[in-house]
C-alpha cells in the first residue's frame, strides 16, 4: 500500500491493534508494534528494520530494539490474532506447515545448511506453522523455529542467538502437537488437521492427533503398507489378509475415481482438477495395531493428475468419518494451495522473509506481526464488523 492508502485505515488499524497487543505491558510496545505493523503494509522493496524505520520517520535503534530485543512475549500476541482470525473466517480445517527462511550467517538462530524450497539445499531456518482455511480465506495461527540437534548441543552458540535454555531439540512434528495444545490452551480446537507426508508418515504425530481427539487428513507416500477393509473384524494381523501398498490398492480401484476441480483459476495460476477416489483401509504396522481390533477403518484418497494416469499423482489417509462425501475429502486435502497464496502475499507484500536479525525473540517477533497485517489485510478485504473476542 502507498502511504495515503495506510493513513486511510489508521482508525481500522488502531482498533485492530487495540485488540491484539492487549496483553503488552507497555504502551510504548504497543506503539511501535502498530508503527512496526504500518511499516509491513507499506511500498516498500525492503521490509526489514533499517527501510522501514526510514518509511516511518522514526530512530532506526528504537524499531529495532522493539522487534529483537524489548522483552514482550510473541505468543501473547499470537493468543489474540488466533482468536481474531478463527472468530473472521470460521475455519474448515487447521493446517500444519513448515517454511524456510534463507538465511546468510551461520549465527542465525536455528540456521544449518538443509532443504529450502525452490533453493534446494540452502542455509535456512525453519518454522513450524499453523494456519486456519476455510472459503473466505487462510491465515496464520501460530509460529515455532524449528532447532536442529547440532544447535540444541550447542550452549554458546545458543546463547549468543537468545535461545531459551529450557528449549530441547524437538522434531517438526513434535513442534506442531505442541503449537496445536498451546492453541487448545487458548480455547482454540481445529475442526480436522491438514498435514503433508512430512508429517502424515509419521505415526507418532498421527497418534498423538488421535490421543487429543483431532480428526486428521494427512498426505502419505506411495509405499506406506495398508490392508484393505472389509468391514469385518480382524482378529490376526494380515495373516488372512496381507498388507500391500497405497500405490497397488490405487491402481485396483483407479476405474472408480471421479474429476473434481479443486483450484479456481486465478490471475497466476490456470484452474487445477483431478481425479479422485477413496477406499476404506487399515494402516500396516506394529503401533497401528490398536484400532485394528474393531470394525474401525481409515480412508484412503487417491489423486490422479488425469483419469488415465498410471501413477497416482497423490495419496492421503484420513480418520474422518465413513460416510464424509468425497467432494468434502478432496476440499480438505487440496486446501494447500490457499497457504500458499499467504506465503506469497506475506513473502512479497508484507515482508515475512526480510527480516535481518540472528535472534530467536527477533525472529518470532516479525513472523507474529507478519501474520498480524496479513490478518488485518483479510480483515479489510472481507469488511467484517463486530470483531471483539474473548
Amino acid at each position: 500500500m502507498d502511504l495515503q492508502a495506510v493513513e486511510a485505515l489508521n482508525e481500522d488499524l488502531e482498533a485492530f491493534t487495540r485488540d491484539i497487543f492487549k496483553y503488552l505491558g507497555y504502551q510504548s510496545q504497543r506503539s511501535y508494534g502498530q508503527q512496526y505493523l504500518r511499516g509491513l503494509m507499506l511500498d516498500g522493496k525492503r521490509k526489514s528494520v533499517e527501510p522501514m524505520a526510514s518509511r516511518l520517520g522514526l530512530p532506526r535503534q528504537n524499531l529495532g530494539h522493539f522487534i529483537a530485543q524489548s522483552t514482550w512475549e510473541y505468543t501473547d500476541v499470537m493468543r489474540r490474532i488466533a482468536a481474531r482470525a478463527v472468530s473472521v473466517i470460521d475455519p474448515v480445517a487447521w493446517l500444519i506447515d513448515d517454511h524456510p527462511f534463507v538465511r546468510y550467517g551461520h549465527g542465525t538462530a536455528g540456521a544449518i545448511v538443509q532443504h529450502c524450497g525452490e533453493r534446494e539445499q540452502h542455509l535456512c531456518q525453519v518454522a513450524v506453522s499453523v494456519h486456519a482455511v476455510s472459503d473466505l480465506g487462510s491465515t496464520p495461527l501460530h509460529w515455532q523455529l524449528f532447532i536442529p540437534q547440532i544447535w540444541a548441543d550447542d550452549p554458546e552458540r545458543r546463547a549468543k542467538a537468545g535461545i531459551p535454555l529450557a528449549l530441547a531439540h524437538r522434531t517438526k512434528q513434535q513442534i506442531a502437537l505442541e503449537l496445536l495444545d498451546e492453541a487448545a490452551g487458548w480455547g482454540l480446537r481445529p475442526p480436522v488437521v491438514i498435514a503433508d507426508s512430512d508429517y502424515g508418515t509419521n505415526v507418532a504425530f498421527r497418534n498423538g492427533l488421535t490421543q487429543r481427539e483431532i480428526r486428521w487428513l494427512v498426505a502419505v507416500n506411495g509405499d506406506t503398507t495398508v490392508l484393505p477393509a472389509t468391514g469385518a473384524p480382524i482378529t490376526a494381523w494380515a495373516k488372512r489378509r496381507p498388507a500391500i501398498g497405497v500405490s497397488q490398492l490405487a491402481r485396483a480401484n483407479q476405474h472408480r475415481a471421479r474429476q473434481f476441480a479443486y483450484r479456481p483459476q486465478t490471475m497466476d495460476h490456470p484452474a487445477r482438477s483431478g481425479w479422485f477416489v477413496s477406499i476404506p483401509v487399515h494402516i500396516a504396522g506394529i503401533i497401528e495395531r490398536g484400532h485394528i481390533a474393531t470394525t474401525e477403518h481409515r480412508l484412503l484418497l487417491i489423486q490422479w493428475r488425469h483419469q488415465h494416469d498410471t501413477e497416482e499423482f497423490r495419496a492421503w489417509i484420513t480418520d474422518l468419518p465413513a460416510d464424509t462425501p468425497l467432494s468434502t475429502l478432496v476440499k480438505h486435502a487440496t486446501s494447500r494451495w490457499s497457504i500458499e497464496t499467504d506465503y506469497r502475499e506475506m513473502e512479497q507484500a508484507l515482508g515475512l522473509g526480510d527480516y535481518e536479525g540472528r535472534g530467536y525473540a527477533g525472529f518470532h517477533h516479525h513472523v507474529t506481526l507478519v501474520s498480524a497485517a496479513h490478518l488485518f489485510c483479510l480483515e479489510q478485504r472481507l469488511h467484517p464488523k463486530g470483531m471483539d473476542t474473548a
